[in-house]
């Protein structure tokens, strides 16, 4: 029996643990992170981009309500703009609608 069995194996394992493990994300958090991405992308066009120290934005996004699932995936379709009356770049996210009770977004 060959020496590289035990050690094709383990990394199979790990390959096979890694794969599950991102794919366990529950999908309001999936979508959470999908509209953090959008609107950090967004947002990096006022030339603030932001940066790895600052971490990816997605730790807001641990603890999210289920309920918010559909608005966050609103709100990451939603397309980036200029503000009409700033000079700035932002997402609108007026056109999708929070569940009852349930605050989605900090601030």
């Amino acid at each position: 029996m060959p020496r590289s069995a035990p050690v094709g194996f383990a990394l199979l394992f790990v390959g096979a643990s890694l794969v599950g493990a991102s794919s366990c994300t529950p999908p309001e958090v999936k979508a959470c992170e999908e509209f953090v991405d959008a609107l950090r992308e967004c947002t990096d066009r006022n030339g603030g981009a932001t940066g790895s120290a600052e971490g990816d934005g997605h730790e807001a996004c641990e603890d999210v309500d289920p309920a918010c699932e559909s608005f966050f995936e609103c709100a990451a379709s939603r397309p980036c703009a200029k503000d009409p009356v700033g000079d700035f770049w932002k997402i609108d996210t007026s056109g999708c609608m929070m569940p009852e009770g349930v605050n989605c977004v900090a601030g």
